[in-house]
């Protein structure tokens, strides 16, 4: 079957209806308005489906253990969003948001797992797309997406504003005469996904000196956006297109009031799915991601609703080591403050170094491990999962990486989002067991 043809139609999540023996309760969630849904009587329990063909899982230059996830009961909430999805009593998409460096900007792990998780569990669409594009390799996989003359793209790291208002992305673009155009567009048809979307989420930054754009969906416009706005500080804006399901394009277009400040688009659907907004900014370190303005960045996380924040940004902490504990400690109060019930799991930097690893990484490894453990999140070792040290030097031999011995290709990205997705499938089927969650939107203790 062609890849196409499987991403028209995910495989349904499956149930078991055969009595369980009593199992002891997970705590149960706190609820909030997008996951409330009325029990049902006789509600099936659910199981893992079987994953479509077509998209083999990716062989690595060595064969190394499966690494789980450490303390996977810290990742409940999205485990009983993922319940919910697969019995079908979802009411919104499951959304993971994911914070990374270099190798994140051209979206290939990210990508990876956004096609397997959508072909298995749902397209739910792309997700985040930045309107700004500091660097040539600032790609995202399964959409399209174009910034014109006429806008100067920012980056917190290369390139930073002056005053930290990005949104989550850590890229914005600012207009630089009327006319000038940045769009987002779906997928080619025939793409693994991503080729359809039927609302288009704009993120932008409201204040006193901000302008006006125009908002053009397929030709047709969909009316003037004014960023500026009375507050003495940066804000966060939003405002949605809508459209029936199906291939679009919504261009950006710069007016000539003033100069506006966008963040990106967030391209969606209206059925329940997995949506993976990828923020991968070149240069990242978790010292930089906490340069972000709080109330802009809480405010976003607020409005995208993660059921998972995964934090993927050690490869550079080699630097700033000391301030990572402190750092990471805000981020963590941050997400929770806006997300309640949100899961984090901290991932560790990969293995660095061409001959031999770098006594920094191994460093930085070790300091992961103790952050997601001080701060009671769920943590995934990549460093391991790659074989431990020297493991790059054998993925830039076995073409599995580029020459730096820093940046994955795409083979190599495909493998180490493949053994995270394996990780985080091994929990959940865990997670079922442990907990009873009968896929009706609570968890029981019993058959």
């Amino acid at each position: 079957m062609q890849l196409a043809a499987l991403a028209a139609a995910p495989v349904a999540c499956t149930t078991e209806r055969r009595r369980l023996e009593p199992l002891h309760a997970a705590p149960a969630r706190p609820s909030v308005e997008k996951r409330s849904m009325p029990l049902e009587p006789h509600c099936a329990r659910v199981a893992l489906p079987p994953e479509p063909p077509g998209l083999p899982i990716q062989d690595g230059p060595t064969d190394p253990p499966r690494v789980p996830i450490v303390r996977p009961e810290l990742l409940g909430g999205f485990y009983d969003g993922l319940a919910r999805l697969c019995a079908g009593h979802a009411s919104d998409h499951l959304r993971i948001a994911v914070f990374g460096d270099s190798n994140l900007t051209m979206d290939l792990p990210t990508g990876r797992l956004r096609r397997r998780m959508q072909r298995r569990f749902g397209d739910g669409g792309h997700g985040f797309v930045a309107l700004g594009k500091p660097w040539s390799h600032y790609i995202h996989m399964d959409v399209r997406h174009h910034v014109g003359a006429g806008w100067t793209s920012y980056a917190i790291t290369t390139k930073p504003t002056s005053d930290g208002y990005y949104g989550l992305g850590g890229i914005v673009a600012e207009s630089r005469y009327p006319g000038a155009i940045t769009y987002v567009e779906t997928a080619p048809k025939g793409s693994i996904v991503g080729s359809t979307a039927s609302r288009f989420d704009f993120y932008y930054i409201e204040r006193p000196s901000g302008g006006a754009v125009d908002l053009v969906l397929d030709g047709a416009p969909q009316g003037r956006v004014e960023t500026k706005s009375a507050q003495a500080r940066g804000a966060l804006g939003f405002h949605r297109v809508e459209a029936t399901d199906g291939p679009h394009r919504l261009d950006v277009v710069a007016t000539s009031t003033g100069i506006a400040r966008v963040s990106g688009i967030a391209l969606e659907r209206d059925t329940p799915g997995v949506v993976i907004d990828s923020f991968g900014v070149g240069s990242m370190n978790t010292k930089t991601l906490g340069r972000h303005d709080p109330t802009v960045f809480g405010a976003m996380l607020g409005r995208r609703r993660y059921d998972l924040v995964v934090f993927l940004t050690g490869a550079n902490d080699i630097f700033t080591m000391d301030a990572v504990p402190e750092t990471m400690h805000r981020l963590v109060a941050l997400c929770r403050g806006a997300l309640p019930d949100v899961s984090l799991l901290v991932v560790t930097p990969p293995d660095r170094g061409l001959r031999r690893s770098m006594k920094q990484t191994q460093q930085v490894v070790a300091q992961r491990h103790e952050v997601a453990k001080n701060e009671g999140c769920a943590l995934w070792d990549q460093f391991e999962a790659m074989g431990g040290a020297g493991s790059m030097g054998r993925f830039v031999h076995e073409k599995f990486a580029v020459s730096d011995a820093v940046h994955f290709n795409e083979r190599g990205a495909s493998f180490v989002a493949d053994r995270l997705l394996v990780a985080l499938m091994d929990g959940f089927e865990k997670h079922l067991v442990r907990g009873g969650v009968d896929g009706c939107g609570g968890s029981s203790d019993s058959g």
